[in-house]
């Protein structure tokens, strides 16, 4: 009898250290930056570009370094390749960084339950202080400063949030590491590094 008592003992000891390590292997995951993929396309040209996520508690946190000639193509239309390929030449040391905040459970980020301030002043951070939040490393170790934010406004529409980041004076080259010190949520400092740059298909 003892020795099935040690015995049933000894096993709900083991059993208890392997949920204790499974739920520590998920929480390290929950810490980990995961790699993966996102596609560009624009009138019958693609790209690829290296899409990191971090996560914290119930925030996802998403950087994607968006390919430069996308951008913009989407954003002055040209149909002139040589008017095009000038300006793709003019802006080759310019880099933008497509950045999204992400409630796991869809739930709106900018309430004043996640940032302890008002909708209002939440719009503001994010419409403009939250450059100050962001820098670049290059490859070479060079810090760059974020020069400019866009929030683009979905009116609830989204359950992400999203702002582009914009650098400049980054050889083309060069591939980047995105450092965010999170002063709206967590309080904590992130990593994105991008490894690869955007590849055209």
């Amino acid at each position: 009898m003892k020795y099935n008592f040690k015995l049933m003992t000894l096993g709900i000891l083991i059993l208890a250290s392997a949920l204790t390590a499974c739920k520590s292997d998920a929480e390290k995951r929950l810490e980990e930056s995961v790699l993966s993929s996102k596609m560009f396309y624009h009138e019958q040209r693609g790209w690829k570009a290296n899409q990191i996520l971090n996560f914290t508690k119930d925030i996802q946190y998403r950087a994607t370094e968006v390919p430069i000639e996308y951008y913009l193509l989407k954003n002055e239309g040209l149909e002139d390749v040589a008017a095009f390929d000038s300006l793709a030449l003019a802006n080759n040391k310019e880099r933008v960084i497509e950045f999204e905040f992400e409630h796991i459970a869809s739930e709106d980020l900018l309430e004043k339950e996640f940032t302890k301030r008002s909708y209002d002043d939440s719009v503001i951070y994010m419409a403009g202080t939250i450059k100050d939040d962001f820098y670049a490393i290059t490859s070479n170790n060079d810090t760059i400063p974020c020069l400019g934010v866009h929030f683009e406004r979905h009116f609830k529409v989204s359950n992400f949030k999203r702002v582009l980041l914009y650098f400049g004076g980054v050889s083309p080259d060069e591939s980047l590491k995105l450092v965010y010190k999170d002063q709206l949520f967590s309080g904590k400092t992130f990593e994105f590094d991008f490894g690869n740059l955007p590849v055209k298909l």
